[in-house]
């Protein structure tokens, strides 16, 4: 079964966690590892032009990403009950 583009991103999400016991910076180095590993995979699965389009965005999207992060680790403001991210469904 594939998952869908969500729950494959979450699935990574959760397992990069998991794995550093949410400590993500004692963990820099695996997960830059892993992440360029992924992505060169990603790069070398497409057209030349599409490659060189990704690559030219990438700096951008990062620094974004980086203004961003806080933001994005920040649970929730609402009523309902946080999420855990060690759940699974």
């Amino acid at each position: 079964m594939m998952l869908s583009e969500r729950d494959l991103i979450e699935s990574i999400f959760e397992t990069a966690l998991r794995g550093c016991d949410v400590n993500v910076s004692a963990r820099r180095n695996a997960l830059w590892d892993a992440a360029s590993c992924i992505m060169a995979d990603v790069l070398r699965s497409v057209d030349p032009f599409t490659r060189e389009r990704l690559l030219r965005g990438l700096v951008a999207e990062l620094r974004d990403s980086i203004a961003k992060i806080e933001q994005l680790l920040k649970p929730a403001s609402s009523t309902a009950a946080p999420r855990n991210p060690y759940d699974f469904h």
